[in-house]
């Protein structure tokens, strides 16, 4: 898992150029996020999707696919993180 966040970390720095709504960046933090979670960097994998979902809520209809993906990952990391109660604030 290590190697897989270090790489996901270099892809993130290297998309960081990108405009901040690109889907191949969020894409890339997403990824990170569930990386970090399954290292036990939990918080950080909160961190990280909270920026996401919002920006793809910003973006993306509220049926899309990426957009529904990125609230259930953050759903989950707030489940491991002990925010249950944020939750039920992001999935419709």
């Amino acid at each position: 898992i290590r190697e897989a966040v270090r790489w996901l970390e270099e892809s993130c720095r290297q998309r960081g150029a990108l405009d901040k709504d690109d889907s191949d960046r969020l894409l890339s933090q997403h990824e990170l996020a569930g990386a970090y979670q399954a290292n036990g960097q939990v918080k950080e994998a909160v961190k990280l999707l909270e920026g996401v979902v919002a920006i793809r809520t910003e973006v993306l209809a509220e049926d899309h696919p990426s957009r529904l993906a990125s609230q259930h990952a953050l759903a989950i990391a707030y489940q491991a993180n002990g925010q249950v109660n944020y939750k039920d604030q992001i999935l419709p």
